[in-house]
């Protein structure tokens, strides 16, 4: 019988790098079997980068830094021999305009590379990236449909610059997003799998290791410290923009 980690969370926190874990509990219940956090933790990982962006202009040859920066997340999504195409959040790498924009990736393994555009899309709050490296970094397939309320999820990325955290949680339910900042026109998925700044573009995964959305909001009150409940974009709608923008995965 496999042996189960019986957590009392709504956040469980890995540290891949000081191979330690820091649990604390509040909330709901969650069983994992000890092999999908093991395989998570050890492979599913592998395929979470972080990205940051800088913003700069070009005045007679000179570069000038420009005055906005950030750091996301992203996820493997393709692989092409040394080639690796990732998906993040279009704010993650659209910060203004009028500026220029550059990319640098980061692994698992502290390596940094440059990455570049595939695509970005607006309308999805959604992208892609490509960038070069000859590390051993895994795609992780994409789910064909949606999470079922209720189901077990993980999010995997680098909130506030911490690399590779890992957090679970249960779909709460699907809503449209609507504030001052955006407007949905698509059910979002809501779960508890918590999420906090530097999140945007993380991956949300199913028990079976497939990414079934896109973390991208911050939602209701926070949970303890800067920690909140997470809005992802579906699966089915990353796959509707991938086809839009003629991304192909195979």
């Amino acid at each position: 019988m496999k042996k189960i980690i019986k957590l009392m969370l709504t956040f469980l926190f890995v540290s891949l790098l000081s191979a330690c874990f820091l649990i604390d509990g509040l909330k709901n219940e969650v069983r994992i079997p000890a092999d999908t956090l093991n395989y998570i933790s050890t492979v599913v990982i592998n395929s979470n980068v972080k990205i940051e962006t800088e913003t700069y202009k070009s005045v007679f040859g000179n570069e000038i830094p420009g005055p906005y920066h950030g750091t996301g997340s992203a996820v493997i999504i393709k692989k092409e021999n040394n080639k690796h195409y990732i998906m993040t959040n279009y704010h993650v790498v659209y910060l203004a305009d009028n500026y220029n924009h550059r990319y640098t990736v980061e692994d698992i393994y502290n390596n940094t590379a440059r990455a570049n555009v595939v695509f970005m899309d607006k309308d999805y709050d959604l992208a892609v990236l490509e960038f070069q490296s000859v590390q051993s970094l895994d795609a992780i397939e994409l789910a064909s449909k949606n999470p079922k309320v209720g189901d077990l999820v993980f999010s995997i990325g680098n909130p506030l610059g911490r690399n590779n955290i890992i957090t679970a949680g249960k779909v709460l339910g699907y809503n449209k997003i609507e504030n001052d900042k955006y407007k949905t026109e698509y059910d979002v998925i809501i779960h508890d799998a918590i999420i906090r700044s530097g999140s945007s573009g993380s991956m949300l995964i199913n028990d079976q290791y497939k990414i079934v959305g896109l973390n991208t909001w911050g939602l209701g009150e926070k949970v303890i410290n800067d920690y909140v409940n997470g809005g992802a974009t579906p699966v089915e709608i990353i796959r509707e923009c991938l086809a839009k923008n003629n991304f192909k995965l195979d």
